[in-house]
């Protein structure tokens, strides 16, 4: 979410607003500070007795167009999109969608759908079209969204890192906090940073993903003491292609070695690595021909 909010002086100068007594206007000031970014306030009350405000301060607000007080007692700031932009990399949709559906942007002014039906002039005809079109925007601008992110997760060769990174979408998806297209990309190239020199990239950049999504982080982070001591168990048990014997008995038998390794993080990692050299140089899973010799 944005840290940073404005305010238009088209608004805060206007002398509807300047009319207003300061503890109206403090009041004002104060839970537009603490909106979301989309202007949505959870906690008015709250912020009422943080500036010593009364309820007469709240209705004079309401009563002056510059607020708008729902029955679950969220409000939001009427003129949010004219004293606020924030930029698509850093904006996280509110999660009051069942008040903001009872709304629609006119001249970056948020109206209630039934006022907007009300209201309606022969003159004035906007408020009517963005009521009708506004939802179908929505959708597909989302829908452009997801496809694009459909076509940077293809761009990802290793399919078990691309199917991990979808995880990861669904999970911030599920959090009410969506990542961007530009967003992935950046996450993308920082995961490819964190583990470039590491013995199996793919597999660290698995575990920094698994890590993030277990835990509900909206970023990921680098694996610590964890880049270095899987850099060295690699470097010490040869898994560069050079210097391993690509043989079926060759693999086979340093995969089955690989119990050996303590570090179960490392164990897991060098294991998978073996099991993927060998499917693609032999086309088929190391599992089946490791019950096919104990049958043997």
């Amino acid at each position: 979410m944005a840290e940073r909010r404005m305010f238009s002086k088209t608004i805060i100068n206007s002398d509807l607003f300047l009319d207003l007594p300061s503890s109206a206007q403090n009041l004002y000031f104060h839970l537009s500070l603490n909106a979301d970014d989309e202007g949505f306030v959870n906690s008015p009350k709250k912020i009422m007795k943080y500036v010593n405000s009364q309820i007469e301060d709240m209705e004079l607000l309401v009563e002056n167009g510059f607020i708008k007080k729902f029955d679950s007692g969220i409000v939001v700031i009427i003129h949010w999109n004219l004293h606020n932009y924030i930029q698509k990399d850093r904006f996280k949709a509110t999660i009051y969608q069942k008040e903001k559906q009872q709304l629609v942007l006119v001249g970056k002014k948020y109206v209630m759908k039934d006022e907007c039906t009300q209201f309606v002039s022969n003159v004035d005809t906007d408020c009517v079209s963005i009521l009708e079109t506004q939802d179908s925007i929505e959708k597909n601008s989302e829908e452009q969204d997801r496809l694009e992110l459909v076509g940077i997760l293809n761009e990802i060769e290793n399919e078990k890192v691309r199917a991990k990174f979808e995880s990861f979408i669904n999970m911030r998806e599920k959090n009410h906090s969506p990542l961007t297209p530009d967003a992935l990309r950046i996450l993308i190239k920082k995961a490819y940073g964190l583990t470039k020199s590491l013995a199996n990239q793919d597999e660290a950049i698995i575990m920094i993903l698994d890590r993030s999504i277990i835990n509900n982080y909206k970023d990921i982070y680098p694996l610590e003491n964890m880049e270095i001591g899987v850099a060295n168990h690699f470097e010490n048990i040869n898994c560069e292609v050079e210097e391993m014997d690509e043989s079926k008995e060759g693999i086979y038998k340093e995969w089955l070695n690989t119990d050996s390794i303590a570090n179960l993080e490392v164990q897991r990692a060098y294991k998978n690595s073996l099991e993927e050299k060998f499917k693609k140089l032999y086309n088929e899973d190391i599992e089946v021909y490791h019950n096919r010799m104990l049958n043997s």
